[in-house]
């Protein structure tokens, strides 16, 4: 885990305990998730997972209110998964945002309509890699839109790389600090060559 997002993490779990804060730290990604979710196509009644959640979800709670849709944080650690619960029963939001303890890269992820990958989620090609074995696009069905936050030029060490099998389909610029855009990627498992 690189320093920027050893700092985020200490921070989060430090100040998930304060409502005041959520408001706060959420303020500036209201716009930003938004943008994400008209890129994503995101409709009242989708499933969104968002991978990476930490211990303040801000995303997967501004996307449930935001979107109305049903929405899974995804996290491996198992202190900011107990932490996100709490700010999400605080918020009481439990009907409709979950909080799971996987491992993205390697775990089972549960079926969703759209993807949200948090900057410091990683690594992300291997996300992206399993997202893939995960996916149950077919007939009917559309491919999973996955959504990826990707670091400022210079910051990759910080964050890791991403190198996925298909370039994005489209993509949204940011004014973050650490990240300038977030690019769609769809997923569609019957396309998929590991």
């Amino acid at each position: 885990m690189s320093s920027i997002a050893r700092f985020v993490a200490a921070l989060e779990r430090r100040a998930a305990s304060r409502s005041w804060f959520f408001d706060i730290y959420a303020f500036p990604y209201r716009a930003l998730v938004a943008r994400e979710l008209r890129l994503a196509e995101v409709s009242a009644g989708a499933t969104v997972m968002h991978i990476g959640c930490g211990s303040l979800p801000f995303t997967a709670v501004l996307t449930a209110q935001l979107s109305g849709a049903r929405v899974i944080g995804v996290d491996r650690d198992a202190d900011a998964v107990v932490k996100a619960r709490a700010v999400v029963a605080r918020l009481e939001l439990r009907e409709r945002v979950s909080i799971l303890e996987a491992d993205a890269s390697v775990d089972r992820l549960p079926t969703a309509d759209v993807i949200l990958v948090a900057l410091q989620a990683g690594p992300k090609t291997a996300i992206y890699r399993n997202i893939a074995r995960c996916a149950e696009a077919g007939p009917g069905r559309r491919a999973v839109r996955v959504v990826f936050r990707l670091p400022r030029p210079g910051l990759e060490g910080e964050y890791g790389t991403f190198t996925p099998s298909a370039p994005s389909a489209r993509a949204v610029r940011h004014r973050m600090p650490t990240f300038d855009r977030s690019e769609l990627h769809l997923v569609d498992r019957s396309r998929y060559v590991a």
